[in-house]
C-alpha cells in the first residue's frame, strides 16, 4: 500500500493576522487536505495528515513524524500568506528524504510560475485536487508519462516548467468520501473565533464547491465560479457521522455562499427533523440570498448566526468591485435578523481601488448605522487570480516584494491618494468605532456569560490588546 503524507505549512497566528490579535481568534479545520486525505485513503493509499498551524508544529516536528511514516509522497497546501513557510518545510523534508513533493493549494493554482520556481517542489497540483493527485502519484508509481494528467505541473528533462491542461471541476460532489475526520488527532484545536459558537464541539463543514458571484478582489483558481452542491441526503449523512464521532453540538457551513439553494436547506433540515436531531449552527450568506420568510424559517430550524459579505458603505465602491448588492436591503435585512434573535456579523474591506477617505468613513458610518452585533474589517488585498489582481496598478500601488505579507491585515495595496499609514489608522478606527459602544456591551457580555466564559473573555482581551497597540 503506498503512503502519503499530506501537510498544512506552521504558520504561526501573528504571522496570519501581523499581530498578536491572532491569539484571540480560532482555528478552522483544514477541510482541504482531509478531503485529499479521505480520496487517496478511498483509493487504496496510506495517508497521514498535518495541520501544522493548528498543532504548533516545527518544520523539525514534521520531519520526525515523516520518519516514523516514511511516506512514498509528500503533498504540501499552501495558501499566498503561508508560501513562505511551505518553502521551509519542502526545503527541510528535501535533505533528508528522496520522496517526491507535490505542491497544493490555492497559491500555486493562481500563479504557478512563481510557486514552481522553487524546486523544493517537484511537482505541483492546481484547482480542483483529488483526482489530480491520484493520478499523478499513480504515473510516478508506475513510471508513466505525465503529459496526458491534467491540473498537473512539473519539469521536463531540461527544467522547462510545465503546466497540463485545467481538469473539469467534479459535477456530483456526493461522489467524494467524507473528509478523513479521524486523521485530526484532537479535535478541540478548531472552533471558531468566541463570537461564533454557542456550544463545543463545533465542526465546520462545507456543502459545496464554487461561488456564482463576480467580486472583484476574490480570486476563484481552486474551486471556479461554477457552483456545485452535495445533496441534501449526503450532508445529513455526514452530520450523523459527526454527531457519533464527536458529539457535535453545533455546524458551521463555511460555504462562500451556503444560502443560494433554499430547497436544499431545507430538505436537509427535514431529514433531521424525521431523525430527532436538532443541531445549532451558522453560515456565511449573501443579502441577495435570502427573504424575511427564509430567515424567520432558519430560526425555527437552529440557525443562530449569519455572517453577510457587505464590503463597503460606499455604492460606488459596491459597483467597482461588483458586489451588487443594495446597502438598503441589507439593512433591512440586518433588521430582520435581529427581529428574529439571528446574530449578525458583516464583513468589509477597506483600501478599495478608488477608495478615498471619504468612502471609508462612508463604510465606517453605514456599519454604526446597521443592526450588526459584529463586524470584520480587513484591508483590501489584491491576490493573484483575482479579476483586481490584473488592473491593481491603474489604481495605486502593490507591493509583490513579501508574500507572507497578504494576510488582510498589512496594506500591499496602496491606493491613489492614500497611505499605509491611513489604511493602518483607519482599519482600527473602524475596530474602535464599531466596538467601543454602549450597544456592544450587552453582546459582550453574552459571549462572556456563556459556556466557556472564562476562554472567550481571554480571547476579547487580547483583541482589545491588538486595538490599543500602537502600529
Amino acid at each position: 500500500m503506498p503512503k502519503i503524507l499530506l501537510i498544512y505549512p506552521p504558520l504561526s497566528k501573528v504571522e496570519r493576522y501581523s499581530s498578536d490579535i491572532g491569539d484571540s481568534g480560532g482555528n478552522q479545520m483544514p477541510l482541504g487536505i482531509l478531503c485529499l486525505a479521505s480520496f487517496m485513503r478511498a483509493k487504496g493509499y496510506e495517508v497521514q495528515a498535518i495541520d501544522a498551524e493548528a498543532r504548533r508544529l516545527s518544520a523539525d516536528d514534521i520531519i520526525e513524524i515523516s520518519n516514523e511514516f516514511n511516506p512514498d509522497f509528500i503533498g504540501i497546501s499552501s495558501t499566498t500568506v503561508a508560501f513562505h513557510r511551505a518553502i521551509e518545510v519542502a526545503a527541510s523534508l528535501k535533505e533528508r528524504f528522496q520522496t517526491p513533493i507535490i505542491l497544493g493549494g490555492a497559491h500555486v493554482s493562481c500563479d504557478y510560475s512563481h510557486a514552481m520556481s522553487f524546486t523544493e517542489f517537484d511537482y505541483a497540483v492546481f484547482g480542483e485536487g483529488e483526482h489530480s493527485l491520484f493520478e499523478l502519484c499513480e504515473a510516478l508509481l508506475n513510471e508513466q508519462q505525465l503529459i496526458g494528467i491534467a491540473g498537473i505541473i512539473y519539469r521536463d528533462d531540461n527544467g522547462a516548467i510545465i503546466k497540463n491542461e485545467v481538469r473539469q471541476f467534479i459535477s456530483n460532489l456526493d461522489e467524494l468520501p467524507f473528509p478523513a475526520y479521524d486523521l485530526i488527532p484532537d479535535i478541540d484545536l478548531y472552533r471558531p473565533r468566541p463570537q461564533n459558537y454557542k456550544e463545543l464541539p463545533v465542526i465546520n463543514v462545507i456543502t459545496s464547491r464554487g461561488c456564482p458571484g463576480v467580486c472583484t478582489f476574490c480570486s476563484k483558481s481552486v474551486f471556479g465560479n461554477h457552483y456545485r452542491y452535495r445533496s441534501a441526503q449526503n450532508i445529513f449523512d455526514e452530520i450523523q457521522m459527526l454527531r457519533k464521532m464527536y458529539s457535535v453540538k453545533e455546524i458551521y457551513f463555511q460555504d462562500e455562499t451556503f444560502l443560494v439553494n433554499k430547497k436544499r436547506i431545507k430538505d436537509l433540515f427535514e431529514l433531521l427533523k424525521q431523525a430527532d436531531i436538532s443541531i445549532s449552527w451558522t453560515c456565511l450568506g449573501r443579502i441577495t440570498d435570502v427573504d424575511h420568510e427564509f430567515l424567520k424559517w432558519m430560526k425555527e430550524n437552529g440557525c443562530w448566526h449569519i455572517s453577510f459579505g457587505i464590503e463597503s458603505g460606499n455604492p460606488d465602491i459596491l459597483k467597482g468591485i461588483k458586489k451588487n448588492i443594495s446597502l438598503e436591503k441589507a439593512s433591512q435585512l440586518i433588521s430582520a435578523c435581529k427581529k428574529y434573535s439571528i446574530r449578525t456579523t458583516g464583513f468589509f474591506i477597506i483600501g478599495h481601488p478608488n477608495e478615498t477617505l471619504e468612502t471609508i468613513e462612508d463604510t465606517i458610518k453605514y456599519a454604526l448605522s446597521t443592526d450588526l452585533d459584529y463586524a470584520t474589517a480587513s484591508i483590501n488585498t489584491p491576490f493573484p487570480g483575482s479579476p483586481q489582481y490584473e488592473t491593481i496598478e491603474e489604481y495605486g500601488t502593490l507591493d509583490k516584494t513579501d508574500w507572507s505579507q497578504y494576510n488582510f491585515w498589512r496594506p500591499v495595496f496602496v491606493p491613489n491618494g492614500l497611505s499605509e499609514n491611513i489604511l493602518i489608522k483607519k482599519h482600527k478606527e473602524f475596530y474602535h468605532r464599531f466596538f467601543f459602544r454602549p450597544r456592544t456591551i450587552p453582546i459582550h457580555l453574552k459571549i462572556i456569560m456563556g459556556k466557556g466564559g472564562f476562554r472567550r473573555l481571554l480571547s476579547l482581551i487580547k483583541a482589545a490588546r491588538f486595538l490599543f497597540k500602537k502600529s
